[in-house]
Formats: C-alpha cells, sequence, structure tokens
C-alpha cells in the first residue's frame, strides 16, 4: 500500500508548503518579485498607477518610489519607450518585498465600510473583520468559512451602530450564490433574516480590485554562475555525507566528511544542507541526487 517516509514529516514549526513558510499563527509567502515588462510609457503608467494606489497600505514613501516615477519623464507619446535601470529594478523590489511581508493570521478575510460618492475617495473602511486564530476544526468548508465571516461581522456592526448591513457583496458568480443559497444550511444560518441586498459585484474602486503578478523570486540560477563550484556526494552503505571545493585563495581542493546514519537520499540531502550552512556566497552545486 501507500506509505509516507517518516523523514519527510514536518513535525516542527515553521511547515513549508508550496512555496509558503507556515507558523503557528502567521503564513507568509517566500521572497517575491513583481513581473513585469516595462517597454514603454503606456506599460510604466499602469504599473505606477496599480503601485500608487497600494503605496499607503505598504508603508512606501514617494522618495523610495522616485526611481520609477522618473519612468513618467520624457517623451509624452504613449508609445515612447522606457525601461527599467538598476535603481528602478531596486525600488520595484522594495514593493514586492513590501508585499511579502504582509501578512495574515487566516484567509479569507471581510470589510466593513460605507460608500459615501460625496467624498474624494468613497471607500470609506471601518474595520476589517478576520477569521480566528483557532479553528473549531481541522478542514472547513469555502461556505463555512464565508458564513462564519459573515456572522461576525454582522455581530460586529450591531455592536457599533445597533443596525445591519444595507448591503453584503459576496465574491461568487450567480450560479454559485444561487446554489449555496439553496443547499448551504451555513449560509443560509449567517444570512438569516438578513433584510438587506446581496451582490455579487464590489464597489468600482482600486483597493477593491487592484492586482500584482506575482511569482517565486527563484534562488537558483539556471545557467552556471562565475563562482566556485562544490561537489557533494553521499553512500547508503558507509553513511559518509562528503562535500569537497577548490578554495579560491590557495587553489587547493578542500573536502568535508560527515557521517549520517540515516537512508542514502538523507545523506546526500546532509551534504548539501551543509554546503548552504557553510557558504555564504554564490557557488555552483553539482550534485547526482535526484532527491535533492
Amino acid at each position: 500500500g501507500l506509505t509516507i517516509a517518516s523523514e519527510k514529516v514536518q513535525k516542527t514549526c515553521p511547515w513549508k508548503y508550496l512555496g509558503w513558510r507556515i507558523q503557528m499563527q502567521t503564513i507568509s509567502a517566500q521572497p517575491l518579485q513583481i513581473s513585469t515588462e516595462i517597454k514603454t510609457l503606456y506599460d510604466a503608467q499602469k504599473l505606477l498607477g496599480t503601485i500608487n494606489w497600494v503605496r499607503p497600505l505598504l508603508g512606501i514613501s514617494n522618495a523610495d518610489l522616485g526611481p520609477l516615477f522618473a519612468l513618467l519623464r520624457g517623451e509624452p507619446d504613449l508609445l515612447s519607450p522606457r525601461h527599467l535601470n538598476k535603481d528602478a529594478q531596486i525600488a520595484l523590489q522594495k514593493v514586492a518585498d513590501a508585499i511579502s511581508q504582509r501578512q495574515s493570521a487566516l484567509q479569507p478575510h471581510a470589510l466593513i465600510f460605507q460608500w459615501d460618492l460625496e467624498k474624494l475617495d468613497p471607500l470609506l473602511i471601518i474595520e476589517w473583520v478576520f477569521l480566528p486564530n483557532n479553528m473549531p476544526k481541522t478542514i472547513s468548508m469555502q461556505d463555512e468559512l464565508m458564513a462564519m465571516l459573515i456572522i461576525k461581522a454582522r455581530q460586529r456592526l450591531t455592536s457599533l451602530a445597533g443596525k445591519d448591513f444595507d448591503r453584503i457583496y459576496l465574491p461568487l458568480t450567480m450560479f454559485y450564490l444561487n446554489w449555496l443559497l439553496q443547499m448551504s444550511e451555513n449560509l443560509q444560518i449567517a444570512l438569516a433574516d438578513y433584510p438587506g441586498q446581496i451582490s455579487i459585484h464590489l464597489p468600482k474602486h482600486k483597493l477593491l480590485s487592484s492586482s500584482f503578478n506575482l511569482l517565486p523570486k527563484p534562488k537558483r540560477s539556471e545557467t552556471p554562475l562565475r563562482a566556485m563550484t562544490i561537489f557533494t556526494d553521499g553512500s547508503g552503505k558507509t553513511h559518509k555525507s562528503v562535500i569537497v571545493w577548490k578554495d579560491s585563495e590557495t587553489g587547493t581542493w578542500q573536502s568535508g566528511i560527515a557521517v549520517v546514519e540515516r537512508s542514502p537520499q538523507i545523506v546526500e540531502l546532509a551534504a548539501v544542507v551543509r554546503v548552504f550552512k557553510k557558504f555564504n556566497t554564490p557557488f555552483n552545486l553539482i550534485t547526482d541526487s535526484a532527491y535533492v
């Protein structure tokens, strides 16, 4: 039958899963970079427009974004050429770092707000609503989480204003909304005696619709680096975990051997781990382990 190797079971915090770092009360993404290709003034305007709307939420100053705003200067033709110089790339990475550091205890979440068209910015945020850190169940369905948020938000607004919502926006299509209203007991209970309207169309606002095209920032280069080359190997028979490299200063070959009383795969993995612990500068790693 199917068995799970004991050495693959992560028993202690933090747990790493599909590019995420899961801790006791927070989940954070691995380092990110904003995937964008700036070729024209129009590209730069779109990028800066999105960043400018979320900038107050990320704690980034105008000075930090100065190199990016510089892209707007020059020829006013929308198709006039633009490119990211080194300073602009650094500024863009600051935005990506700020996004990756934003953490939330659990997802999804909700927002209590007012919509005042007489204001310059009609979105008036009252309070964010989050699910509890300790969930009553190990696994909850999406309609359960949505119902919990609705109940919590309705209770909170009753405490704050003594009234219920005029409108509740749900991130669903009309097909799924109608289905859930018929079949989901959780959602039916959450919306019991609700006198207002339910909508699937969010108000038009940059904060509610802004999105970045994000992708994991790899630490591995697709091409060899002009750096030291390190070789690793391991033996399941002798349990020796070996690393070998050539010292750039003396020109002599160096080695490190450790005994790891585990499976052959773990022996080879231990050698690679020692390399990353020993060297803090870029290097080329040569290993024959498919497991690593």
